[in-house]
């Protein structure tokens, strides 16, 4: 069932939660464990709510998509993360590229697919092999990321961060990607023939 805010007073750290069948019902500070200040009305949100004879009262209301730091959009990446594709993986690991593929399900059921590949990356941090990059989101690397994990940016280069499991709630570890630059392609399938 998707949740949305039905109203927000950011003085009170209030507001109301509907559904298109149940509420609105109102939550205050105590049930926004993560103290969000900025909610929108019409925003979809994550709602934990206990049931009861009269309704039910609200436990929990998380956004569904976390606020990213600010200064860290990337113009590269807006038309991409507009789209949200749900799956992303490693299509190539070289010294000098690291390219990733990002879609619906695969590549070869997929009717268009993005490609992204970081340029000469000097540093790939929390990529892994089991790493799980679904539902990731892409931008620049904040200043406090780079230094919470010690990672230094050379002259020349850029440093970005995929952001995954974005949309469920808490976003998923981040992996972060240091490179000299990086290029977004956006592919799509030709029409088959009609016989």
């Amino acid at each position: 069932m998707t949740w949305r805010i039905h109203s927000w007073s950011r003085e009170a750290k209030a507001g109301t939660v509907a559904s298109p069948h149940l509420g609105p019902w109102s939550f205050g500070p105590e049930q926004n464990p993560f103290g969000t200040h900025d909610f929108a009305v019409g925003e979809e949100v994550l709602v934990e709510i206990d049931r009861t004879r009269s309704g039910g009262v609200v436990r929990s209301v998380i956004a569904a998509r976390q606020r990213q730091p600010e200064g860290t959009e990337h113009p590269a990446f807006a038309e991409l993360n507009a789209s949200r594709p749900g799956d992303m993986y490693v299509q190539e690991q070289t010294a000098t590229t690291l390219c990733f593929w990002l879609g619906h399900c695969c590549e070869r059921c997929s009717a268009s697919w993005w490609l992204v590949s970081f340029h000469d990356p000097a540093v790939v941090h929390g990529l892994e092999d089991d790493t799980d990059l679904d539902d990731s989101f892409l931008r620049r690397a904040a200043p406090a990321e780079l230094d919470e994990r010690g990672v230094e940016v050379p002259p020349g280069c850029e440093a970005y961060c995929i952001v995954t499991n974005h949309g469920s709630g808490r976003d998923g570890a981040c992996v972060l990607v240091v490179a000299r630059g990086v290029s977004v392609e956006h592919r799509t399938r030709p029409a088959s023939p009609r016989s």
